[in-house]
């Protein structure tokens, strides 16, 4: 085993997995690739316009607007005129969008369990210490505290 073990691969392998992980959780709500992030983005906070979901949630602008779409189509997310700015469209769940929170929000749950699986309380701070450290040396732009 080489002196330092590859960081970036465990990292990328990390996310990976999560991103697995969560998609099979919510395969039953037929959500796609990216679309349970602004699901998630909009159970925490509805309103937000797509440049929100770029800049706060780290989603990629190129996706953004495929991603709303879809959900639009499939009758989970509207779009609504920005009371402030008619040019700027804020992001609602709707209904079945609402409905889909609990499940949403126990999928996190059962995630975050089985991610920090193993991990007491100090090393999961660590954790989350360190990670945001790589974010911030890799130019991520985080809030002081989101945890």
């Amino acid at each position: 085993m080489p002196d330092r073990e590859p960081v970036a691969w465990h990292v990328s392998l990390a996310g990976r997995a999560l991103s697995r992980t969560i998609e099979d959780e919510l395969s039953d709500q037929d959500l796609g690739r990216g679309e349970y992030r602004v699901l998630f983005a909009l159970a925490e906070r509805e309103g937000l316009t797509q440049t929100d979901l770029v800049e706060q949630h780290h989603l990629e602008k190129s996706s953004i607007a495929r991603v709303v779409a879809q959900l639009e189509s499939k009758g989970y997310v509207e779009t609504r005129p920005d009371p402030d700015d008619g040019r700027r469209k804020r992001l609602h769940l709707t209904d079945a969008g609402r409905e889909l929170r609990e499940d949403i929000a126990a999928v996190k749950d059962r995630v975050e369990s089985q991610l920090t699986e193993g991990l007491s309380v100090e090393e999961r701070s660590a954790l989350v210490g360190h990670l945001r450290t790589v974010c911030r040396n890799l130019d991520v732009d985080l809030p002081e505290d989101e945890t």
